[in-house]
Formats: C-alpha cells, structure tokens, sequence
C-alpha cells in the first residue's frame, strides 16, 4: 500500500540500513533543523541531507519531494519578510521598510528549516519497509497500535499528495488524442492566474475523493493486523541482530556524535 523510494540503480544501502539507526539519525536531524543557531550552519545540514539523498536516491528523487513544497517555500519567501521589518533595510520606500535583514534571515531560516525536515522524513519514509518500520517502533517499547498507526501515518501522508495522477487523468479525460493534449498544454500556458486556481478546484475535488475512497482500504489493512484484538501477537519477520546490527548502531552513533559536536564548535 505504501510505495517504496528507490535510487536510480535499485535499493541503495540506505534501504538495507538498520531502521532503529535510521530513526535515531532522523530524530537527531530534526532536533538539529529545529535548533536556534545561524542560518548558514543550517544551511550546512540541509546540504548534508542533499547530499545524502542524491547518492543513495539519485538527483531525481531528490527534487521530488523539494517541488511538492515548492509553493510554500515560495509563500514563506514572499510573505514573511513584510511582517519582520526590525533591524537594517535591504530595501524601502519612502522610508517604509520592505526587506530588512532580520526578516530575510527569518524567511531563509524558515525554508531551510522545512526543506531540511521534509527531505529527511521523505528519505526515511521512503527507504524503509513499512514492516521493519514497526518491528524498530516496538523495539522502542512502543505498543504495537501506537506503532502500527504511526508506520501508516508517515507512510501514508505522501500519497495523499497524488495531483500528478489527477491532473494526467483530466487532460486525457478532456483531450480526444495527442493534438488535443498538445493543444489543452498550450492553453494552460495562456490562462491566467485566476483562470488557473478555478481549474484546479476540480483537481483538488478529485484529490480528495481518492483520499477518502481509501478509507475502507486502510480499515480492512488494520482489521488484517489484529487491530482489536486481544490475544497476544506473533512475528515471522525480525530485524538485523549481532554484527551487522553493532555495525549500523555504531555508524549512527558516530553520525550523532558528529552532529554533537558541530553544534559545540560552531554555536
């Protein structure tokens, strides 16, 4: 039910990485992104994540989940420097301030910020079999609803965002053959803005009916999981133990101890 994210030559070894590490470094990044240190020490984890990404997922996996939040980083940009005019002006107008430090410094804090957070959970989510997604929940001592609902949660949110899908379906359902579509794109480069957002209620209407059609999928998911039930559960899937799970505990705990202490270094 969940779709897996794979590099451009197949599961990379993040995907064979120890979900326990992995979601201990996910967990460290996110204190990180959240911390009050400089914009251009943030800026440094975000290119770490880049980074991380383009190699084990490939360049276009990781723009992906960068365009899907293009809009409200663009809406974060626009809107709030006008609210945070304090300190030095970049630019005014008859003595109104439009940009000032602060707020340009507070708007690129916040884009990192989100990009960073959403990079990371998309790496993570993506990389990890929902499965072992829950067997690292209850090794956490996590009950096992608590860890089954949040496996279905992370997963499930980023399918949600399906407009890709819609979108090519009411081009086909509205063009009779590839002129049609050809001229449909066209038009769509011709209308206005206003013109756009109206078109796009129909989309979102769409999206929306997909999402709530899946509701009876995800209640007979749950149902074949023994959500309800009583009677004490069984397992024929474990994670890694002995070396290769000492090998990938000691990778995260020298990735936070490195995060540690570039944080101490550099405040």
């Amino acid at each position: 039910m969940i779709a897996q994210v794979y590099g451009k030559r197949g599961a990379s070894a993040l995907h064979r990485y120890d979900p326990r590490a992995k979601a201990l470094l996910l967990l460290a990044f996110l204190v990180l992104f959240f911390l009050p240190i400089p914009v251009w020490h943030l800026g440094a984890y975000l290119a770490v994540v880049v980074v991380l990404s383009w190699i084990f997922l490939g360049l276009i996996n990781t723009l992906r989940p960068i365009r899907l939040i293009l809009p409200i980083l663009i809406l974060v940009l626009l809107l709030t420097p006008p609210f945070h005019r304090q300190g030095a002006a970049l630019l005014a107008i008859r003595g109104f301030t439009v940009l000032s430090v602060s707020g340009l410094l507070l708007a690129l804090r916040l884009i990192v910020r989100f990009s960073g957070i959403t990079l990371a959970f998309y790496m993570f989510i993506g990389t990890t079999d929902p499965d072992d997604l829950i067997l690292a929940f209850r090794w956490f001592r996590l009950p096992y609803s608590v860890s089954l609902v949040l496996s279905l949660a992370l997963g499930y949110i980023p399918t949600i965002r399906n407009l890709d899908q819609v979108r090519d379906a009411h081009q086909l359902r509205l063009a009779a053959g590839v002129e049609g579509i050809d001229a449909a794109e066209g038009h769509a480069q011709k209308r206005g803005l206003f013109k756009r957002l109206r078109e796009a209620v129909p989309i979102l209407t769409s999206v929306l009916i997909v999402s709530v059609r899946r509701i009876p999928t995800l209640a007979m998911a749950l149902e074949c999981r023994g959500i309800g039930r009583k009677n004490a559960r069984t397992s024929y899937h474990t994670l890694k133990s002995g070396g290769a799970f000492l090998r990938d505990g000691a990778i995260a705990a020298a990735g936070i101890a490195v995060l540690v202490v570039s944080v101490l270094l550099f405040p």
